[in-house]
């Protein structure tokens, strides 16, 4: 890691507070060997600040007054010719009075690199879920194929990946799903003899040291795997599979749909400008999407090992599976083609302004909007049936799947963006 000593002084009635910046790169990297300069930019309120690289490397000292509106940091990297040689960003924070230590993962922007930090055990069939701050990683199979208890998070404020407390039991192919306060619930999955459970566990990541787990129960009758659990928003979820049901986090309330018998394997929600919330779903039956609490099955062309986006367009789309990739319009029937190869068993995931989608030997790098391309970076590791999780930083983490050889990947990646 290479660390900036840089002291942001906010000053509120009398009150200081101190944010460390420190820099870090992929491992091993040399990138910033030849930085020369470092320009940092504050979003809110904008100000840009320039500091040359002396004996002891780069100091800045910033005095501003504390303000609960978040900015972000963004740091560009230059040469001894102006070059910008790297850049990165942190998450939005508020420039209050507090004391902190924010670390920017610095790349050559529109690629692909390795984490700061890898899973251990390196593990495949991940169950993941987006946090406000990063990102879960729950159970998967290990190098030997069982089911493993490890659980971790990535934070994208430090680029730590921190262990939680074991799951209460092994678990693969774990449905993942996040509520309000980070509460992130855990349902099915498969044992440690490879059979599909019922159990839902709510884990707490706020309970210190490292989480609190309740069990709300064993849910006869809906036992599954590799199922997802899709957000309607306020702790309650679609469960995929068969039976399709609702999920009340708050409650552990488990009700089957009487409405439609089964749903494919993958899906996402949007909300839109009404406040109407429309969840597509698609898989080995076809693309079915649910609205104002009733389902409609709008193409029945197979999508085996589909996975399902939301866009800031407000549509959502259909990529990675054996099927065409197409958009759906919440509120227009059928689907759109869309002009994207995206490869069976390839990870997708949406930030503000792009699509990534990761499988194979690379990434493909689309304008989130415009569905535009910008980039085609290659993977650092080769790998099929990953997970991709935006980060709240503009960034996109790559987790799990398997190698060529069928082995499970510690790796982790991320794609950083160009600053905007």
């Amino acid at each position: 890691m290479k660390a900036l000593p840089w002291l942001l002084l906010a000053a509120c009635n009398g009150t200081v507070g101190t944010l460390k910046l420190e820099l870090t790169t992929a491992p091993g990297s040399t990138l910033l060997d030849s930085a020369q300069t470092l320009q940092l930019t504050i979003t809110n309120p904008h100000q840009v600040t320039t500091a040359t690289r002396g004996p002891s490397g780069f100091t800045i000292d910033l005095q501003m007054p504390a303000t609960t509106a978040p900015g972000s940091i963004i740091v560009e990297a230059l040469d001894a010719s102006g070059t910008r040689i790297a850049a990165g960003e942190s998450p939005p924070l508020p420039f209050g009075a507090i004391d902190a230590t924010i670390v920017v993962y610095m790349a050559v922007p529109n690629t692909i690199g390795v984490a700061p930090a890898s899973l251990t055990p390196a593990r495949s069939d991940v169950g993941v879920g987006k946090l406000t701050y990063g990102a879960v990683l729950a159970g998967g199979l290990d190098a030997s194929g069982a089911p493993t208890d490890a659980i971790a998070i990535y934070n994208a404020f430090d680029h730590s990946l921190t262990g939680g407390l074991a799951l209460p039991a092994a678990r693969s192919g774990v449905a993942v799903g996040v509520g309000a306060l980070n509460q992130v619930y855990l349902f099915g999955g498969r044992d440690a003899s490879g059979n599909p459970t019922g159990t839902l566990w709510r884990f707490d990541t706020n309970a210190t040291p490292n989480g609190l787990y309740v069990d709300l129960g064993n849910k006869a009758g809906f036992a599954r795997a590799d199922a997802a659990l899709v957000t309607l928003g306020n702790d309650r979820f679609v469960l995929t599979g068969t039976p399709a049901a609702t999920l009340s986090g708050l409650d552990g309330a488990m009700m089957a749909f009487t409405d439609i018998t089964g749903l494919p394997a993958q899906g996402a929600s949007i909300l839109d400008t009404s406040g109407t919330v429309t969840s597509v779903f698609a898989g080995d039956s076809g693309v079915v999407r649910r609205r104002s609490n009733a389902f409609e099955m709008i193409d029945t062309t197979p999508h085996p090992g589909a996975v399902v986006v939301a866009l800031p367009t407000g549509k959502l789309a259909v990529l990675c599976g054996s099927g065409p990739a197409e958009l759906v319009d919440p509120t227009a029937s059928g689907t759109t083609p869309v002009s994207i190869a995206a490869p069976a068993g390839c990870a997708a995931a949406v930030t503000q302004r792009h699509l990534v989608i990761a499988g194979d030997a690379n990434a493909q790098i689309f304008d989130a909007t415009t569905l535009a391309p910008i980039a085609q970076p290659p993977l650092v590791v080769p790998r099929n049936n990953a997970s991709a999780i935006a980060l709240p930083n503009g960034q996109v983490l790559i987790a799990g799947g398997t190698d060529g050889s069928g082995a499970p990947i510690a790796t982790l990646e991320l794609f950083t963006p160009e600053p905007q």
